[in-house]
């Protein structure tokens, strides 16, 4: 769960062209390390941490989002968490005579993490428990930022840092849930428009009735109504025929009148 981050100078090759290095990123306009960084992993394990943290807090926020806004949301945290590093360092290195940030690179996606934790999170009442510490669970990402830095020291304390800061700003952005809502909005209807005339040429093309969702719902109620039918009358007791039930309240001479009345015209 943690993003790894090292000097430049000690930076793997293989990681080199990829990882979000601030200085690289205002020297160069090397934008792409600003999503790239984001998928490019250390080792396996540092995969496996990120993407079981992810799977959790994805099935929860694609729940109440959707797809496609919970696409566009992960796409934006990213962005935004990353663009946040590079500010920090800047202003580290500027204001404050800090220029170790501005050399400082990392790859991981434990920033998007850290701001999906604050979207789940942020306005829950309940208490939860980190690492042994029990705290309300709308504050619990900023006390794992913590723990991890104590725990895992080459863990990077300020992509953590920029990704709850990202968190909070679409929590607290109206605009920005507005302007990604619709986004999602619009694409679900340009991919309506573009997978909507292929499934309807399948269908004109190959056309198979006895499929259909809706002949298939029929046949199932029409096959359910005749089994309980079929229950019912098995069910059912036994009637008598009618010429074998004598009613109590009819008398002996009423039932001979209408049996002649019956038979009597066969004659």
């Amino acid at each position: 769960m943690y993003g790894l981050h090292f000097q430049k100078q000690q930076t793997p090759e293989i990681f080199a062209p990829y990882s979000l290095c601030p200085d690289r990123v205002i020297g160069h306009w090397d934008l792409t390390r600003i999503v790239v960084s984001g998928l490019i992993h250390v080792d396996d394990w540092h995969l496996y941490h990120n993407m079981i943290s992810f799977l959790w807090k994805g099935y929860n926020l694609e729940y109440k989002m959707g797809s496609l806004r919970f696409l566009l949301t992960v796409g934006c945290l990213l962005v935004l968490c990353h663009v946040l590093v590079v500010i920090v360092a800047v202003v580290l290195a500027t204001g404050f005579q800090m220029p170790g940030p501005l050399y400082q690179c990392s790859v991981g996606f434990s920033g998007v993490l850290f701001a999906l934790k604050v979207l789940l999170n942020h306005n829950s009442p309940t208490f939860s428990s980190v690492y042994g510490f029990r705290v309300p669970t709308k504050y619990a990402a900023w006390l794992e930022l913590v723990v991890i830095h104590f725990l895992v020291p080459r863990s990077s304390f300020m992509g953590h840092m920029c990704g709850i800061l990202a968190g909070y700003i679409y929590v607290y952005s109206s605009a920005m849930q507005s302007i990604l809502s619709s986004g999602a909005g619009a694409l679900s209807r340009w991919i309506g428009a573009i997978v909507g005339p292929i499934n309807n040429r399948d269908n004109t093309t190959s056309p198979r009735p006895s499929r259909t969702p809706t002949s298939s719902f029929e046949t199932d109620e029409d096959l359910a109504r005749r089994l309980q039918e079929e229950e019912y009358r098995a069910n059912r007791p036994p009637q008598s025929h009618p010429e074998q039930s004598v009613p109590e309240h009819i008398s002996s001479s009423e039932l001979r009148r209408r049996r002649l009345a019956r038979f009597g015209n066969g004659y």
